[in-house]
């Protein structure tokens, strides 16, 4: 399980990322010519790839790239067997979206390997993201904001913009937003906590430096961190397409509601 935390209206919050899609056509299979923990694409393997022994991060998306380059079309993910048996359980994911940034396809690929690595019917790990460790703040900044921002207040036909963005060298703007739309985020209500309780347990530990303050102040930067850069991007998609990013809570009854992100940051005046 991917976790972004992340700092809404005063409260810290855990949200899991997953690929829009993405579901679960098979369970408790085992077949001759699949593997557990594998990535089938137009029936090339991963796990029969030069891919497979790669460091990159990106692995996983670029193994699904190359082999889609004449047939795109979804592909499969098994996941790892289940406990003391040889049955896995079975994905079918729409093709992934160009390639914007290295960081955003790290993204992709962690969200890949986290199906691979989904054990059925055993509760899943919880692995933290932070935007920032990715580095897609990187091609995030102000000053690009307002130039996006001045460029659409000032061209009302919006066919142009795509060109206008390309000359001003600032197409990651958009395309960022466009990528982080093929995910589907959810916020984990049960694990929701204010962000001031937050901060009298951190004040309270601030003068030990135990293991346990060291990383619980690393998780409520990152949640910071986060939610900057969330609001920056949500902030880019309100501009471009008139809507926001938009999180999804889960309930009791598991019934979803969409929220609103918090106000997005006012970059008018860097215009």
């Amino acid at each position: 399980m991917l976790i972004l935390p992340i700092v809404n209206n005063k409260r810290v919050m855990n949200v899991e990322i997953r690929l829009k899609g993405a579901s679960k056509i098979r369970q408790r299979v085992s077949y001759q010519d699949a593997l557990p923990g594998d990535i089938i694409v137009n029936r090339e393997k991963f796990s029969d790839s030069s891919f497979c022994g790669s460091k990159d991060k990106k692995a996983p998306i670029d193994f699904i790239r190359s082999k889609s380059l004449l047939y795109p079309r979804s592909f499969l993910v098994t996941t790892r067997r289940e406990t003391d048996s040889k049955f896995y359980d079975v994905y079918k994911v729409p093709q992934p979206p160009r390639k914007v940034s290295d960081g955003l396809d790290e993204l992709y690929s962690k969200t890949i390997q986290d199906m691979q690595c989904e054990i059925p019917g055993k509760p899943e790990r919880g692995r933290y993201v932070s935007f920032q460790d990715l580095g897609i703040d990187q091609d995030i900044s102000d000053d690009k904001i307002a130039t996006l921002q001045r460029i659409v207040k000032e061209e009302r036909d919006s066919s142009t913009w795509e060109k206008k963005f390309q000359e001003a060298g600032i197409s990651v703007l958009p395309e960022t937003a466009d990528f982080l739309n093929h995910f589907e985020c959810t916020i984990l209500s049960d694990t929701t906590i204010p962000e001031e309780s937050l901060q009298d347990t951190l004040k309270a530990m601030g003068s030990i430096h135990t293991r346990d303050y060291r990383n619980l102040n690393k998780y409520y930067r990152m949640a910071q961190s986060n939610s900057e850069l969330y609001t920056k991007i949500s902030y880019i998609s309100r501009i471009v397409y008139d809507r926001p990013l938009t999180l999804t809570r889960t309930t009791l009854d598991k019934q979803k509601q969409y929220i609103k992100k918090k106000e997005e940051i006012d970059y008018s005046k860097a215009a």
